[in-house]
């Protein structure tokens, strides 16, 4: 089971390119940590704007649901970003 989930968040804090690098490597690096993969999908120019799409697999939906929740509770208690929207797809293959 796959689980993909494209984000679209607002950085409310960040005051130019260089401090949205900053704050957007930080969450990769945070979701790397749980095991998911994790790539800045669009918005690359914008300095409070970006979109990130990760992508878990598991053993079965339970499993995947149960990390993506994870995930999903270590994004909402990150201070400097919001979460503007979430769209996610279970695969299984």
């Amino acid at each position: 089971m796959f689980c993909t989930v494209r984000l679209e968040l607002e950085l409310p804090f960040s005051s130019s390119l260089k401090h949205k690098r900053q704050i957007v490597r930080s969450v990769k690096d945070r979701l790397r940590r749980k095991n998911v993969s994790v790539v800045e999908a669009d918005n690359q120019d914008s300095w409070q704007r970006a979109t990130v799409e990760f992508a878990l697999a598991a053993v079965d939906r339970r499993a995947a649901e149960a990390k993506r929740e994870d995930v999903r509770r270590a994004l909402l208690n990150y201070e400097e970003l919001a979460i503007l929207e979430w769209r996610e797809e279970f695969v299984k293959l």
